[in-house]
């Protein structure tokens, strides 16, 4: 796959992901309801990897608000989590609604895994 078609996937599969949140959002749901299931397999291949795609847009404002925060050296760690489902609060619940699905579950490891693996890293000081 090429680079120009990879950045229009994900751009795609980003806008969709957006769409289906905001009518989410617009109805009340927190599940996927059936009127999605068809365009979600065809662009995801079905709800784990759609929720892969929601997982992943989570942990990526996850890890830029905790960067900022280490950057600017203000804030609090612990408030990151409520900051973040605060700003994008239809994604928390969808999250949340599939708390029990494997393909969250390991999306949350693979984050975990690499928080451990940056926090044991040494801070290095400028020259």
């Amino acid at each position: 796959m090429s680079i120009f078609s990879r950045s229009a996937t994900v751009r795609r599969r980003r806008t969709l992901a957006h769409v289906v949140l905001r009518d989410l959002e617009e109805t009340g749901h927190t599940t996927l309801p059936p009127w999605w299931e068809p365009e979600i397999r065809r662009e995801f291949g079905g709800l784990d990897g759609f929720l892969a795609e929601l997982s992943r847009q989570w942990w990526t404002a996850y890890a830029a608000h905790l960067d900022a925060l280490i950057e600017l050296g203000t804030g609090d760690p612990d408030q990151v989590w409520a900051d973040v489902a605060e700003q994008l609060p239809q994604l928390r619940r969808v999250l949340d609604a599939y708390a029990g699905e494997p393909a969250l579950a390991e999306a949350e490891r693979r984050h975990c895994d690499t928080l451990r693996w940056t926090a044991r890293r040494e801070n290095r000081h400028a020259a």
